[in-house]
C-alpha cells in the first residue's frame, strides 16, 4: 500500500511539473506580427525578446534605440563609431556562421531578406527577414515598434526627429540658399558610388530630414534604384552645389581628390565638400542618424 501511494504521489508530482512547464511556456507573450510589406516572419516572434541575434547591421541601431541589447551583431556594427561601445558585449558574427549563432541561443534573429541563410537561421530561432529599401527609415522604426509593442517609444522618437530636423533644415537652407542642391557620394578602393535619399551615407538626413534638393540628373538616375556607380570622368556631371563624400579613410579617395577632373568641379573649387566617416554613414538607424545630423550641421556651418 505504501509503495502504491508513493507511485501515485510521484505520478501526481510529475503531472504538476508538466502543467507548470506548459503554463510557463504558454505565458511567453508573442508578437501580433503585423503584416508589413518587406517583413517576413518565420516561427512565433516573441514580443519581448531577450536574446536577439542582429545579423543585418542595418537594423541593430533600431533595436538598441527601442531598448534591446543584441547577443550577436555583425562586424559592421562593431566598426560603427556610434554603436561599437553599445554592442561590445555581443558576439561579432556573420549570418553564415550558423554554429556560432546557435551557441548564443537567440530567441529571435533579425536578418536581411536577401541573405542566403535565412531558412537555415529560421531553424535556430524565430526569424524576422527584412527586405532593404521596401520601407524608409521612419517606417522601419515604426514597424519595429508595432512588432514589439513599443509603438509609443517609436512614435515619440519620430515626432522629435521631425521637429528637430525641420528647424535645423530651415536654418541651414536659409544660410546656404533654398535652392541649394546636394550630391551624396561614397568612395571605395576603386569605385565611386552616388546614393539617393534612402540608401544610407547621409541621404536620409540631407534629402528627407533637412529638405535639400538634388541635381535633376541625380533624381532621375539615382533616387529610384538607390545608388549608381560612376567613373572619375563622369562624376562631375552629378555634383550639385555641395557634395557629401563618405569614405572609410582619407586614402580611399586619394586618387579622386588628386585628379584634375575632381579639382575642376565648381563645388570642389568653392570648398563645398563635406567628408564624413563611412563607418558611421553607411547606416540609417535612429542612433546613427542623430550622429550624422550633428556632423552634417556642424560641417556645413563650418564650410559656410
Amino acid at each position: 500500500m505504501k509503495k502504491i501511494f508513493s507511485v501515485l504521489t510521484l505520478t501526481l508530482l510529475a503531472l504538476v511539473l508538466v502543467a507548470c512547464g506548459s503554463n510557463k511556456q504558454s505565458s511567453k507573450q508573442l508578437s501580433s506580427m503585423p503584416k508589413i510589406e518587406g517583413f517576413t516572419y518565420y516561427g512565433d516572434i516573441p514580443k519581448d525578446p531577450q536574446k536577439i541575434a542582429s545579423l543585418s547591421s542595418t537594423y541593430t541601431g533600431y533595436l538598441l534605440k527601442l531598448g534591446f541589447d543584441p547577443v550577436a551583431v555583425t562586424s559592421y556594427d562593431a566598426k560603427n563609431p556610434v554603436l561599437k561601445d553599445k554592442v561590445k558585449s555581443a558576439k561579432v558574427l556573420m549570418p553564415d556562421d550558423l554554429e556560432s549563432i546557435a551557441k548564443t541561443k537567440p530567441d529571435l534573429i533579425v536578418v536581411d531578406a536577401d541573405d542566403k541563410n535565412v531558412k537555415e537561421l529560421a531553424k535556430i530561432a524565430p526569424t524576422i527577414a527584412i527586405k532593404y529599401g521596401k520601407n524608409d527609415y521612419l517606417a522601419i522604426h515604426s514597424n519595429f515598434g508595432k512588432i514589439f509593442g513599443k509603438e509609443k517609444e517609436a512614435d515619440n522618437w519620430i515626432k522629435d526627429w521631425k521637429s528637430k530636423t525641420a528647424k535645423i533644415g530651415q536654418d541651414l537652407r536659409g544660410k546656404l540658399g533654398q535652392e541649394t542642391t546636394f550630391t551624396v557620394a561614397g568612395l571605395f578602393e576603386k569605385e565611386i558610388y552616388l546614393f539617393g535619399n534612402n540608401w544610407g551615407r547621409g541621404g536620409e538626413v540631407i534629402y528627407q530630414a533637412l529638405g535639400f534638393d538634388a541635381p535633376q540628373k541625380v533624381k532621375d538616375q539615382v533616387f529610384k534604384p538607390g545608388y549608381l556607380a560612376v567613373t572619375q570622368e563622369t562624376v562631375g556631371d552629378y555634383i550639385g552645389d555641395y557634395v557629401l563624400v563618405a569614405a572609410e579613410n582619407e586614402e580611399t579617395g586619394s586618387s579622386l581628390y588628386e585628379s584634375d577632373i575632381w579639382k575642376a568641379i565648381p563645388a570642389v573649387q568653392k570648398g563645398h565638400v563635406l567628408k564624413v566617416d563611412a563607418n558611421a554613414f553607411y547606416f540609417n538607424d535612429p542612433l546613427t542618424l542623430e550622429y550624422e545630423l550633428d556632423v552634417i550641421q556642424k560641417g556645413l556651418e563650418k564650410i559656410q
